[in-house]
């Protein structure tokens, strides 16, 4: 994958969360020019300050025209898409700051690819986007549709989606407040003891939106096939890791939240098919537009079942305290 990389610009919007800076990490090993455009000054200085082998533009999605000249001026070969507002709970009372971002900025970054003949771009999404039941997931699979829609419409510029689970230690997770309120002894809040997650490490997440980007025939949506995990399962590793026993408080589903998470859904099987990457460390599936001028039909069919947390399950709390202990290290 190395070689598809080298001497390459790569822009990434939203680039100084914790995907972004390591998705950046390793496009520098691969000897790439990555392109950090965001709109938060200050993690742009933390992160990157005067390192010279990264670009940083301060600027916001929502601002086509500013986005625009950007894409003109650094003349990117591929953009990766992950600016977005993701807090599910917080936008359940801000439909409209995540449809300007999630949807209308997301519309703005393939209107720009597709004028500046940008030669690939892909759009970060989330397992929230299958089947949603929430503000963020509803906006997530707008902005897939839009991708698949722009591509279809393409002469030059390739655009397809990768979802993923929940990233171990990452920004978001739950992961590090859980083990730092079972060091203090604090009461562990629950959703519900029968909950279910998809979960990988940073370091997978970063292979599989690479993976993706590298395989895009245009329009389709990319899925990893990831274990997942019981929340009590969680709860006996972060447990083990720590060496206490938690004391835990059942508080219910949040706005927009579900019990178990859709990455593939049932009504998308006879439309997904499997990706030939078998030296590589993530599987990959990938779910053609329903529209398409383009070829899939050699491609070979994925016949197994649909990916909701409660069916692709593992008990093995061993697996993931090592899963844990490999993310809080990255």
């Amino acid at each position: 994958m190395k070689n598809l990389f080298e001497r390459k610009k790569v822009l990434i919007t939203g680039g100084t969360g914790s995907l972004g800076r390591s998705l950046i990490k390793r496009l520098k090993s691969y000897g790439c020019l990555p392109i950090v455009y965001s709109r938060d000054e200050g993690k742009q200085a933390l992160s990157f300050g005067r390192d010279s082998g990264v670009e940083t533009v301060i600027g916001d999605i929502r601002d086509f025209d500013k986005f625009n000249v950007t894409l003109k001026r650094h003349k990117p070969d591929y953009i990766i898409h992950a600016a977005a507002l993701k807090r599910i709970d917080d936008m359940e009372f801000y439909p409209d700051e995540c449809i300007k971002t999630n949807i209308s900025g997301s519309e703005n970054v393939a209107r720009a690819a597709l004028q500046n003949d940008i030669e690939k771009c892909i759009l970060v999404s989330t397992d929230k986007a299958c089947q949603p039941v929430n503000v963020y997931g509803s906006s997530k699979f707008i902005a897939e549709r839009i991708f698949t829609n722009y591509d279809y419409n393409s002469n030059s510029t390739i655009f397809s989606s990768v979802r993923y689970g929940n990233v171990i230690a990452s920004r978001g997770s739950f992961i590090p407040l859980w083990l730092d309120k079972i060091e203090s002894g604090e009461v562990l809040p629950i959703t519900s003891k029968e909950m279910t997650r998809f979960l990988f490490t940073l370091e997978e997440a970063v292979e599989t939106v690479l993976l993706s980007l590298v395989n895009s025939l245009g329009g389709e949506v990319f899925i990893p096939q990831l274990k997942s995990f019981k929340i009590t399962t969680v709860l006996d590793a972060v447990s083990s890791i720590v060496g206490k026993e938690a004391e835990t408080e059942i508080i219910g589903l949040r706005p927009g939240e579900k019990l178990h998470e859709d990455m593939l859904a049932k009504t998308e099987l006879d439309f997904t098919h499997c990706v030939n990457n078998s030296n590589e460390p993530i599987s990959l599936l990938r779910v053609r537009p329903q529209y398409t001028r383009k070829k899939y039909s050699d491609l070979a069919k994925y016949t197994g079942l649909e990916f909701n947390s409660s069916l692709h399950l593992s008990e093995n709390v061993e697996l993931l305290k090592g899963l844990i202990l490999k993310g809080l290290l990255e």
